[in-house]
């Protein structure tokens, strides 16, 4: 079973994010979730996202899309890298399910920080896990 300590860096309130990578973060996620149409759960898991990790973001009405190609150059920190992939995924299934043009999206972001297919599909096997295992649910209300 997937525990939070096994989706390292996701729980980890150690690690530091400045606000270009909290925006850009922010901002892939943004564009993810309106790949398949805007879902209500997904806008609060942004929202959600952004006050656990206390992101100071300022004007949130300034925040602007990404693309994966600039999400990449924007954060370097392999584990920020990881953190964008999981939360990517952990986005896409707040609706239940992620759907075939979510998990294309999602990886359109996560290859060019590095994750080739294989790395991505055991990052979603574990949030899917998680997420499954009613642990998650209050991310979800």
């Amino acid at each position: 079973m997937t525990e939070p300590v096994d989706l390292y860096p996701l729980f980890d309130r150690d690690l530091v994010l400045n606000a270009d990578e909290a925006r850009a973060i922010v901002g892939a996620l943004q564009d993810i979730s309106e790949t398949d149409g805007v879902h209500e759960a997904e806008q609060a898991l942004i929202q959600e996202l952004v006050a656990d990790f206390n992101l100071e973001l300022g004007d949130e009405s300034a925040l602007e899309k990404v693309t994966p190609e600039q999400l990449a150059v924007r954060i370097r920190d392999p584990a920020v890298r990881k953190l964008a992939v999981q939360t990517g995924v952990l986005l896409a299934m707040a609706d239940g399910a992620i759907s075939d043009k979510e998990r294309a999206r999602v990886l359109e972001y996560a290859r060019p920080l590095g994750f080739d297919d294989a790395t991505y599909g055991a990052v979603e096997q574990q949030i899917v896990a998680w997420v499954r295992s009613g642990k998650a649910e209050t991310l979800f209300v």
